[in-house]
């Protein structure tokens, strides 16, 4: 069985706010309960892909990624301020996903997943993530320094 890092990820948690899915951003950093096909439900943290892509939304799953890889993640595609809701996010803006989310995530993550993330890609559907928290997460001293300025 994989490890799960989701209890790691908690000690980054500076804040939550609890938002609406309609509001999600792609960069956000989320956290919310899913319940599976089975029935199954299961709390989760979730960087946000594509808010809505036929119905799902398309996610890469902190419980599948170590603070570590998140961090690193973090230094490749820059950290940015959410200031609605004054949380840090990741700056995928700059990420135009033109294609489909499966062709998006097929051409420019897949690649390195195993290995850079985990296998972390999920795609859920929207109607059963529920409570939803944008996390404002406390990344690593020297990202939090360029975040600053």
């Amino acid at each position: 069985m994989a490890q799960n890092y989701f209890g790691q990820h908690l000690r980054s948690k500076e804040s939550t706010i609890i938002i609406s899915k309609g509001v999600l951003e792609k960069g956000m950093i989320i956290q919310g309960r899913y319940k599976n096909l089975a029935g199954k439900s299961k709390e989760y943290m979730f960087v946000v892909l594509n808010k809505s892509f036929k119905g799902k939304v398309h996610l890469l799953s902190l419980n599948d990624m170590s603070p570590t890889q998140l961090n690193n993640l973090a230094r490749s595609t820059g950290v940015r301020w959410i200031p609605k809701y004054e949380k840090r996010g990741l700056d995928f803006e700059k990420l135009i996903m033109k294609e489909s989310s499966s062709r998006f995530y097929h051409k420019n993550l897949a690649k390195g997943m195993d290995k850079d993330f985990n296998n972390s890609y999920r795609t859920f559907f929207a109607k059963k993530l529920t409570g939803v928290k944008l996390v404002d997460y406390l990344f690593d001293e020297d990202i939090e320094n360029l975040l600053n300025g």
